[in-house]
């Protein structure tokens, strides 16, 4: 017997199809209208942050997607879409979100207006797979309190869809109370790591400074760029940014955000030099960590931690609440305090017999790898802040 969906009460909605990143901007009224109705991320699943992934990484061919209005034209959801890159002639076509494919993006979904979730899961399942040329649709690092990834399941389950899930770690640290209070909250060791760098820092008359002219942005994000570079060096890899569609993507978003007073891009200064930089934004009462960068000669000085400490207590200043390091759970986030966030990459076939089967396997192979002994964990990379241990 086929699984019934609850009488939720679903809305019958007009798509609005359009292509290319010409076609991404026609739509960014709407988009802004709707993200702002949504429950999704602020940040990652902005107009602004699509818009800035789509310039700098997506051939514009490869852009597609569908405005969903009510029959009175009121917008309820927004679904941008691109082909993922890379895939091999004998490969599943695959689509994802506009602003997937790099480490930058996390807490991705489709924004739709509050209430209209299994509504709109219903006509992105219909439109896309009424597309030519989609085998499959992957949307990454969903909250696991999404709406939308719940919409997404049942519907999945109703039309026998399969689908894969995997899990993502994101950690973000609660700044309630006063600056001391929360070092207080850390473990011992961490705590004393942090009240040391700081001091040091302090006794090296280290300075915090702000990046908040446009005109400086270029020159700051070559910084950040370079000592990231540095850090990765040092292990012998060649560290995100020697990628130039990345770079392009944070010159991008960087104006945006400080054009919108979000940015929050930190450097800390000794002597005149810049031996590290913090690069983040703010939304709501949350900040959130993107990048970092320190000067590897000042790695025992450990002024990336001294920098983050800083940054805290500035940050707690202005009202923040929340200090999200988004997806990966090193070690290190956790010594900062992060506690779990848990998301979904969710990734499931579309009514494609090739693509059914595909999909089919892989979740017998996923329930399969479930009892079979864990791998050897692999080697963590540097840790961002500067801690060698």
């Amino acid at each position: 017997m086929e699984p019934s969906i609850p009488p939720i009460p679903r809305a019958a909605l007009l798509a609005d199809a359009w292509s290319g990143i010409d076609g991404l901007r026609a739509q960014l009224g709407a988009f802004e209208e709707v993200h702002r109705a949504s429950r999704a991320d602020p940040l990652c699943c902005s107009p602004e942050w699509t818009l800035a992934y789509a310039e700098a990484y997506a051939a514009p061919s490869t852009v597609f997607g569908w405005t969903f209005r009510t029959p009175d034209g009121e917008p309820v959801g927004i679904l941008p879409m691109r082909m993922e890159p890379g895939r091999k002639a004998w490969e599943l076509r695959r689509a994802i979100l506009v602003a997937d494919g790099t480490f930058d993006s996390d807490y991705l979904e489709i924004p739709v207006r509050r209430g209209y979730e299994l509504s709109v899961a219903e006509a992105c399942l219909d439109v896309v797979g009424a597309r030519p040329g989609v085998d499959a649709l992957v949307i990454s690092c969903m909250p696991e309190n999404s709406a939308m990834l719940r919409a997404f399941r049942l519907l999945l389950e109703y039309r026998r869809l399969p689908a894969r899930e995997i899990p993502v770690a994101c950690l973000a640290a609660p700044l309630l109370g006063s600056f001391d209070s929360y070092i207080s909250s850390l473990k011992p060791r961490m705590r004393s790591k942090v009240r040391s760098a700081i001091r040091t820092a302090e006794q090296k008359g280290a300075q915090l400074a702000w990046c908040d002219r446009a005109e400086e942005l270029d020159f700051h994000l070559s910084g950040l760029f370079k000592l990231h570079g540095d850090r990765w060096n040092e292990v012998g890899q060649s560290g995100s940014f020697a990628d130039t569609r990345r770079r392009d993507f944070y010159h991008r978003i960087a104006r945006v955000l400080l054009e919108r007073g979000r940015l929050r891009f930190a450097r800390l200064e000794i002597g005149g030099k810049i031996v590290a930089y913090q690069f983040g934004a703010v939304a709501g009462t949350s900040y959130y960590q993107i990048q970092e960068g320190f000067d590897p000669e000042w790695k025992e000085a450990r002024v990336g931690v001294a920098l983050r400490g800083i940054v805290v207590k500035e940050l707690q200043k202005e009202g923040t609440q929340l200090y999200d390091f988004m997806a990966g759970g090193q070690r290190h986030k956790e010594e900062w305090g992060g506690k779990l966030r848990p998301c979904t990459t969710l990734a499931f076939a579309l009514p494609r017999l090739r693509a059914k089967i595909a999909y089919g396997i892989r979740q017998w192979l996923d329930r399969r790898r479930r009892y079979s002994p864990p791998p050897a964990a692999a080697a963590a990379p540097p840790a961002e802040d500067g801690d060698s241990a």
